[in-house]
């Protein structure tokens, strides 16, 4: 006996990838029946198809969206999925982009059209070095064990509650990007580089206000940065000269973090001018005698 409910996701998913191949112009792998195969894995169709079948339950549920996240979050919950927990945090991120653009769309074809442009435009996660997902949950205890642990690839109900909390704070407050033209530009690059992709590029730019404050003001000044036990170290070449980030703390949002950086550098160039100043002043006395 047929159940209603599977009938219904895979004429659903069935038509994001029908959906998909148009839209992108790829052609999709098909069965021997003519129906599109299962594919997409970690990338731009496996994000679109979360979101296109989110977004389309969430029109079919009439404005119910309870049962459009229920309906998303099941199929990360328990034993019966494990997975990465940076493809949990994808997935799941995915879906309330979905059940938002179910909300605004007229139909299912203008679903479709809204989905594959998040998925263009950087909206949709589409890769698993995204640095957004370590913004979601990053405190759980289960991306301390190592990988091929089972342990690390099961959440609860109640993980799955704490990242998509994270989601809906990070769509609600689009993420701002280190301006490419600040002074301290170089020096943020060369942290970044030394970061691995799961520290966010908030916290990297943390870890740049820390390392000016701690009297490091060029990448030269750097010796050495490393990530060990949910802390940001970074070593400068001058011996005693260190700055230390918590990365297991949210970091302040972009913007703030940038307004205190330009608060020190004037801060800064104030105190330089200063002492010039004062060491001009012997010298011109000196020489008016």
């Amino acid at each position: 006996m047929n159940n209603p409910m599977s009938d219904i996701k895979r004429g659903i998913e069935q038509d994001a990838y029908r959906y998909y191949e148009q839209l992108s112009g790829q052609t999709l792998q098909r069965r021997a029946d003519g129906s599109f195969a299962g594919q997409g894995h970690n990338d731009a169709l496996d994000a679109f198809r979360h979101a296109y079948t989110s977004g389309r339950v969430t029109q079919l549920s009439m404005d119910q969206q309870w049962v459009a996240r229920s309906y998303g979050d099941d199929n990360e919950i328990g034993p019966k999925h494990p997975n990465d927990p940076r493809e949990h945090r994808m997935d799941l991120w995915n879906n309330e982009v979905g059940r938002r653009l179910g909300d605004e769309a007229s139909g299912k074809d203008d679903l479709a059209k809204r989905c594959y442009e998040a998925a263009t435009n950087g909206t949709l996660i589409t890769s698993l070095n995204d640095t957004r997902i370590g913004q979601l949950y990053p405190s759980d205890p289960r991306l301390q064990r190592p990988q091929g642990d089972p342990e690390r690839e099961l959440m609860t109900k109640e993980d799955v509650a704490k990242v998509n909390r994270d989601v809906s704070h990070a769509l609600d407050h689009p993420r701002v990007p280190f301006p490419k033209d600040h002074p301290d530009r170089d020096l943020y690059d060369k942290l970044r580089s030394g970061l691995p992709a799961q520290v966010t590029d908030e916290k990297v730019a943390e870890a740049v206000l820390a390392t000016k404050r701690a009297g490091m003001h060029e990448p030269s000044d750097i010796g050495k940065v490393a990530l060990q036990n949910d802390q940001i170290f970074i070593a400068g070449r001058t011996p005693g000269f260190h700055a230390q980030v918590d990365a297991g703390k949210p970091a302040p949002d972009m913007s703030g973090t940038v307004q205190q950086l330009n608060s020190h550098n004037r801060a800064e160039a104030y105190e330089q001018k200063n002492q010039q100043q004062q060491q001009q002043q012997p010298n011109q006395q000196y020489g008016g005698r």
